[in-house]
């Protein structure tokens, strides 16, 4: 039986975080570039851009490398108001049998 280690997982995750460099995120049909607000790994790798003083209506944002290059993008329709909003990409990675019948 082939199996995918635990290490592999870790490791690639560990180079999924490190290749994400900021967002761009697209308020009123304006690109703002955000830094990566926070980055977890309780639950699988997730990384968090908090968007603070931008208003308007949010149709975009996407995960960047140091390139400027998309990793993750999110289309969304989300008007924003006075009050914080944190935008959340799941980053999650899972192994998987794939059966192949001969």
């Amino acid at each position: 039986m082939n199996e995918i280690q635990p290490l592999m997982i870790d490791l690639t995750q560990q180079f999924l975080s490190n290749l994400v460099a900021g967002a761009k995120v697209t308020i009123d049909g304006v690109v703002h570039d955000k830094e990566i607000y926070h980055t977890s790994t309780k639950y699988g790798l997730r990384k968090y851009v908090k968007l603070s003083l931008e208003q308007g209506l949010v149709t975009r944002a996407a995960l960047v490398d140091n390139y400027g290059r998309e990793l993750y993008v999110k289309t969304m329709n989300y008007q924003k108001g006075s009050q914080g909003y944190v935008i959340a990409f799941p980053l999650q990675l899972e192994t998987k049998e794939v059966k192949i019948s001969e």
